[in-house]
């Protein structure tokens, strides 16, 4: 008989007659396995856990705008309403006839949602030279031909401080906003006329500073990490002038405009 054989046989000699112990010994087997398997479904438990976790922290960073900072770049129409218009205009420059509005807004989140602002806008007035007359005059050069022009051109920048308030807490905002400062407007026309002898020129420019105020509403959609879009509508007052510019006589008027509000600091 081989030694292995041999061991068996008395392996087995051992265990007939301990059947408690081989019993204690299955149980504790038995144990040991149904632990193990409870450990490993406990583990996939909290992992998976853990993973949702970590998608809605990251959905919740995402909304947070609490210490952030942002710059929104708009650009829309703006419409003069009827009752700032001046009833005569010395001018040939009609500022209601321009509509394009571009502007650069800055913000600061000191809390979740109340922003600071500060806002530069800008409608610009073309330069614009033209030719209004060519004539002969015998004696006045060579040829005698004579030109006669005008020209015109001019920009209104409303700068502006305020606060903005933000609602809800997803990733779309209704808001409201409400800036003062003052708007600088200024336009220049003038005629000329020309020959071999020389050009002859009549410029005349004017200006006004003057308050404005500022009342916004809009919503903002973030789109990712980085990047919201900015859809609203602002609408601008001030006080009437002392003598009208450019067919105006108080800057008031609406804003309809769209945008991309960049934050600069996302990572925060």
């Amino acid at each position: 008989m081989s030694k292995f054989e041999k061991g068996l046989k008395y392996f087995l000699k051992l265990t007939h007659k301990n059947v408690n112990g081989r019993k204690l010994f299955c149980l504790a087997i038995l144990i040991a396995l149904i632990t193990m398997g409870n450990l490993q479904i406990m583990a996939q438990e909290i992992h998976y856990k853990t993973q949702a976790e970590l998608e809605m922290e990251k959905l919740e960073k995402l909304k947070t705008l609490r210490n952030s900072f942002a710059i929104s770049l708009h650009y829309g129409y703006f419409e003069l309403l009827p009752f700032a218009k001046a009833s005569e205009n010395t001018t040939n420059i009609d500022i209601s006839d321009y509509h394009s509005m571009f502007n650069i807004e800055v913000e600061y989140y000191p809390y979740e949602k109340v922003a600071g602002l500060f806002s530069i806008g800008l409608i610009a007035i073309p330069p614009v030279q033209s030719i209004d007359d060519i004539s002969f005059e015998p004696g006045s050069g060579l040829g005698g031909i004579k030109v006669e022009g005008s020209g015109q051109g001019g920009a209104i920048l409303p700068v502006t401080f305020g606060v903005k308030k933000t609602f809800l807490n997803g990733l779309a905002r209704p808001y409201v906003s409400l800036s003062s400062g003052v708007t600088f407007i200024k336009i220049g026309t003038g005629t000329g006329t020309g020959s071999i002898n020389g050009i002859e020129k009549n410029i005349d420019y004017q200006s006004q500073l003057t308050f404005c105020y500022q009342l916004g509403t809009g919503v903002q959609l973030r789109a990712g990490k980085v990047i919201r879009f900015d859809f609203g509508i602002n609408y601008y007052g001030s006080p009437k002038f002392s003598t009208s510019i450019g067919g105006m006589e108080s800057f008031q008027g609406l804003y309809v405009f769209g945008g991309m509000n960049i934050i600069l600091n996302p990572g925060k």
